[in-house]
């Protein structure tokens, strides 16, 4: 259950195609939107003003008042009609300041877009969502600006779960549980065991068995609680790619998944998976750090 969302905006066009989805999951959930911009004070970087750049620190408040009244335009949009906002204006290194906010504030989710293209002085966008997943245990609801903005804000079907076995990666079930339930949506339960030259065929029969048996378990226990679920397992010498590949051939509306906490991009058991779906599903991706 989200009651708390908070919406990271960096004053780009495109950062707002996430406001959408984040007033869908508020009406849904009676959830609270918090409207936050975090400046990123910087001597070198002109403050921009009505388009124009200003060197004069002096006038460093008025940028500050510009930064709030986009903020208040944002949350008089129609998109947040009969939702109740919050907005806020931070300051400081951008993911850390939003990840501290987070925990202030207990959000139960964080939902941007992974790129901003226009805005601020700072447009931050991108390697914020990479920092935040480094930073937060706040689940993230990510999405690409352009369809798969537009994804996220129309009902869910199905949603694939990639999972390696670990009770980190069971991890994503809760939060992928109360998106699932806003439209009904299947979940399908899914591995791809990585397929080695010259590996012997009972033995990755035997694990296919093994793995087929642990996600109908979970399906069992997931639809016990009404969640609709499935499985699917696969072999492949890329399972990123395999992933992305059984998304397209289900036509999931969004990918769920839990991530490690070693570095870059968090990984998954299997190796660098996380980091390339995120950033190359052509859907929504529900993300949560252990």
């Amino acid at each position: 259950m989200f009651r708390t969302i908070l919406v990271p905006l960096d004053g780009s066009v495109v950062g707002e195609q996430a406001l959408a989805a984040a007033a869908r999951l508020a009406r849904a959930f009676q959830a609270t939107v918090h409207l936050v911009h975090v400046h990123y004070p910087n001597s070198l970087t002109p403050i921009v003003i009505e388009t124009l750049p200003v060197i004069d620190a002096e006038l460093h408040s008025l940028a500050a008042e510009h930064e709030r009244f986009y903020l208040n335009q944002v949350a008089a949009q129609p998109v947040f009609n009969g939702v109740q906002t919050v907005v806020t204006r931070l300051e400081g290194a951008v993911a850390e300041t939003l990840a501290a906010h987070a925990q202030a504030i207990n959000a139960d989710l964080i939902v941007m877009t992974t790129h901003g293209w226009s805005g601020f002085e700072h447009f931050w966008l991108g390697s914020v969502a990479e920092s935040l997943l480094r930073l937060t245990h706040t689940p993230l609801w990510l999405m690409r600006p352009g369809e798969s903005a537009s994804r996220a804000a129309q009902p869910l079907r199905r949603i694939l779960v990639p999972l390696d076995g670990s009770a980190r990666a069971e991890q994503i079930l809760a939060p992928v549980q109360s998106l699932a339930a806003l439209d009904g949506a299947r979940l399908t339960l899914s591995r791809v065991l990585v397929q080695r030259r010259g590996a012997d065929q009972a033995e990755v029969t035997a694990q296919k068995q093994e793995i087929e048996a642990y996600l109908q378990a979970l399906a069992t226990r997931l639809e016990a609680q009404g969640v609709p679920a499935d499985i699917a397992v696969g072999t492949a010498d890329q399972p990123a790619r395999a992933l992305l590949t059984l998304s397209r051939e289900l036509q999931v509306d969004a990918i769920a998944l839990a991530t490690r906490g070693q570095g870059g991009w968090q990984r998954m058991v299997m190796g660098s998976v996380a980091d390339k779906i995120i950033r190359a599903s052509p859907v929504p991706v529900l993300v949560v750090r252990p």
